[in-house]
């Protein structure tokens, strides 16, 4: 599959965030830079195994790993409804934004996600849900997808099949 010819679902790329918020114990999610490395693991996870990716989110490989382009929009459109966004003091130059759940986890069973798309989303969560961002920014940035284009280039999901992971890593199965 050519990724030029990936086209983005933003329904889905929605219900990814969302999903992923339901996740934590929480319904929150903390950092920009977590949000985004959890949504490129879910769509290169499941492109290794299904061949097509649950989103269709352009990833660009960035100094801080790669960030969906479509990622805030989603945010602000999410955040009029169905998400809070808070800022976080850390003391750092930036502070950290907080994303939490706004809504029910009865409607996020009802999302348009299937169940393969749903199991890998939970498979990320549970082997990176509780990483830092920092932690997952080291995570992307020794994987073959980022590391063979250069800065600001878009990684082509077919990049995921170099990356040396089984089934049962990429999905649980």
């Amino acid at each position: 599959m050519d990724t030029q010819k990936v086209k983005f679902n933003e329904s889905k790329f929605k219900s990814a965030i969302l999903f992923l918020l339901s996740l934590d114990n929480n319904k929150t999610i903390e950092g920009k830079k977590k949000l985004a490395k959890l949504l490129y693991f879910a769509d290169f996870n499941y492109f290794e195994v299904y061949e097509e990716p649950i989103t269709g989110a352009k990833y660009r490989a960035l100094p801080m790993g790669p960030v969906p382009d479509e990622l805030e929009k989603a945010l602000k459109d999410l955040g009029k409804t169905f998400v809070t966004i808070k800022h976080k003091r850390t003391g750092l130059p930036n502070d950290t934004v907080v994303f939490s759940l706004n809504i029910t986890e009865k409607k996020v069973d009802s999302l348009n996600l299937n169940e393969k798309e749903k199991q890998v989303l939970r498979k990320v969560y549970k082997d990176y849900g509780g990483m830092s961002g920092k932690n997952l920014e080291i995570i992307s940035h020794s994987e073959a997808p980022y590391n063979a284009v250069t800065q600001g280039e878009y990684m082509p999901y077919e990049l995921s099949f170099y990356r040396d992971k089984t089934s049962e890593e990429l999905i649980g199965a």
